[in-house]
C-alpha cells in the first residue's frame, strides 16, 4: 500500500509543535504500562518488576521531550487536551493500522498485540515520519532532521526551566539538560535506545546519523551503568513465555467514574483522577521554573508515589458493581478538582479504604503549593 508522504519540520514553530507531540506520544504509553503493571498480583516478580522498570522509563522518555521542546523555546503541556482519553488512538500513528490505546490488566496477548507494537523497532532503512509514522523511531528521527536542519540557532530556549531532577532510576538512563544539538540528539537517541533496540539486539544502539554526529556514542543505560533490555525486547519475554505474568488482578478495562453509581466507590474513583490531574498540573508549573521549583520533591513526586499509587492500588481491592468479577481500576482521566475539596474528600474516604500516606501527602502538596512562587 502506498503511504500518504508527510512533509519534514519546515521551521522552529513547527518542530516546537512536534516535540509536543513527542511529549504526548511518551505520555499516552504510561498509563497502559502502570495499569499493566499495578494487575500483576506478585509486584516483585520478575515480570512486575520489568514492566515497572518500563514505566519508570517512559516518565524518562516524557522529561526528556519536555527538556528538548524547552531548549527549542517551547512550553511544555500536559494537562487539558494534552491528556490522553482512553481508550485511544496511539497519537500521531498510522492511520492505516490503528493502534488502540486500552487501561486493561496485564496478559500476553495484550503486550503482544499493544506493548509490542508501541515499541516496534524499524526496519532498516526506514524513513523519518513526521506523522502517521509506522514506528516510533521514525517519529523521532523526522524530529532529529529538524534538529540537525535548524541547527543550534533554535535552541534558544531558557535552560533554567529544564528539570533534571526528580529520577529515581530503578530502570536505567540518564535525565539531563539539553543544552546545545548534540545533547538534543543525544535525549533522543536515549529515548529510541531504551524503547525499541533494534531487530537485531535488545540493547545495541540504534544510532541515529553517526555520519553526522560521530561523537555520539551512547553506553549502556541500564541500572548502575549495567546494559538492559530494550522496553520491546522485555515486552519479547514475556510474549514467548521466559518472563511468565503470573496471577493478575481482573481489573476493569477502560474503567471510568462515570460507568460507577454514585457512592464511595465511584468517589474513590474520582479521588485517583483529581490526584492524577493535580500532578500534570504541578508537572506544567514545574517546567516553567526548573530544577529550582520546590514542586518537584514537595509535590510532583509524592503525588505520583503516595497518593496515585495507594488510591490506585485501593481501587483494585475493590469489585466492580453488577457481579462481572472484575474489580475497579485507577480511571487516568483528567478531571481537576479543588485541592480543598480533594482533601476533604481523602480524609472522608480513609475511613473506608486503605489509602496509605493519601491524606498526609495531600495536606503536605497543599501547604507547598500555597508557599510555591
Amino acid at each position: 500500500m502506498l503511504r500518504r508522504m508527510v512533509e519534514p519540520i519546515a521551521d522552529v514553530a513547527d518542530l516546537r509543535r512536534h516535540l509536543q507531540w513527542a511529549v504526548e506520544v511518551e505520555h499516552s504509553t504510561i498509563p497502559p504500562y502502570e495499569y499493566a503493571t499495578w494487575s500483576v498480583v506478585d509486584p516483585d516478580s520478575a515480570s512486575a518488576t520489568s514492566l515497572k522498570y518500563v514505566v519508570r522509563e517512559e516518565m524518562l522518555h516524557l522529561a526528556l521531550a519536555a527538556n528538548i521542546l524547552t531548549a527549542v523555546g517551547g512550553s511544555p503541556r500536559f494537562t487539558g487536551d494534552a491528556v490522553p482519553r482512553y481508550p485511544q488512538p496511539m497519537p500521531h500513528h498510522d492511520p492505516e493500522q490503528p493502534l488502540i490505546l486500552h487501561l486493561a490488566p496485564a496478559s500476553v496477548d495484550l503486550v503482544r498485540s499493544v506493548f509490542l507494537r508501541i515499541e516496534q523497532p524499524e526496519e532498516p532503512g526506514a524513513q523519518p515520519e513526521a506523522d502517521r509514522y509506522e514506528t516510533l523511531a521514525q517519529f523521532y528521527e523526522a524530529i532529529v532532521d529538524g534538529l540537525i536542519r535548524l541547527g543550534d540557532e533554535a535552541l534558544t530556549g531558557d535552560t533554567g526551566r529544564q528539570v533534571t531532577t526528580g529520577y529515581a532510576g530503578h530502570g536505567g538512563g540518564a535525565l539531563f539538560a539539553v543544552t546545545d544539538l548534540d545533547s538534543a540528539l543525544l535525549a533522543i537517541e536515549e529515548i529510541v535506545e531504551q524503547g525499541e533496540g533494534t531487530h537485531t539486539s535488545a540493547i545495541a544502539p540504534v544510532g541515529f546519523h553517526q555520519a553526522l554526529v560521530p561523537n555520539l556514542k551512547l553506553q549502556p543505560f541500564g541500572f548502575e551503568g549495567a546494559p538492559e533490555a530494550a522496553h520491546y525486547w522485555r515486552f519479547l519475554d514475556i510474549v514467548e513465555d521466559r518472563m511468565p505474568l503470573g496471577d493478575v488482578h481482573p481489573m476493569r478495562i477502560d474503567p471510568s467514574s462515570s460507568d460507577l453509581p454514585e457512592g464511595e466507590l465511584r468517589d474513590l474513583a474520582r479521588l485517583f483522577d483529581a490526584c492524577y490531574s493535580l500532578q500534570l498540573d504541578v508537572m506544567e508549573r514545574v517546567w516553567r521554573v526548573g530544577d529550582e521549583s520546590p514542586l518537584i520533591d514537595g509535590a510532583m513526586v509524592p503525588l505520583m508515589h503516595l497518593a496515585e499509587k495507594p488510591v490506585a492500588l485501593a481501587l483494585l481491592r475493590e469489585p466492580w458493581p453488577g457481579g462481572s468479577r472484575e474489580v475497579a481500576g485507577p480511571p487516568f482521566a483528567w478531571a481537576p478538582m479543588q485541592l480543598e475539596d480533594m482533601r476533604v474528600l481523602a480524609r472522608r474516604l480513609g475511613a473506608m479504604f486503605d489509602l496509605g500516606p493519601t491524606v498526609e501527602t495531600l495536606d503536605q502538596v497543599a501547604a507547598i503549593i500555597a508557599a510555591a512562587p
